[in-house]
């Protein structure tokens, strides 16, 4: 019966920093376009997204780590290093992409967004799913 009890604390406790968490990803999205909208300094935008994002991603892993137990845990490693090599590839696509079209475009930050605003969207897209375990 304890075990029982202490489980469904955990899982409560989860549950609820999941929907915390989840609450801070909609609030970075609203600023990110509010601040697109205003059309101002767009690159700028995107990298603040980004870092955000990063930072959130990486507090999220750490409190699943914290919280997951040794088989769980192991897993969630596992699927991390997995992700961090397809992330790794996935950006290095983007930036030679990036470094091409800087050949034939006047002006580089157009691109530097793009591709700042793309690799957000990766992070997020593993945010999102790291809030549904």
């Amino acid at each position: 019966m304890r075990n029982l009890i202490l489980f469904l604390l955990v899982f409560l406790c989860t549950k609820a920093y999941s929907q915390t968490k989840q609450s801070a990803l909609d609030t970075l999205e609203t600023h990110y376009q509010q601040c697109l909208g205003n059309s101002q300094n767009m690159y700028n935008c995107a990298v603040i997204y980004y870092k955000q994002l990063d930072s959130l991603l990486n507090n999220t892993l750490q409190h699943l780590y914290s919280n997951l137990t040794g088989g769980r845990q192991q897993q969630l490693q596992m699927e991390q290093g997995a992700w961090e090599e397809k992330k790794e590839e996935y950006f290095k696509k983007i930036d030679e992409r990036v470094e091409k079209m800087h050949k034939r475009t006047m002006e580089g930050l157009d691109d530097d967004m793009i591709s700042t605003d793309n690799k957000a969207a990766f992070l997020k897209a593993r945010l999102v799913r790291l809030l549904d375990i």
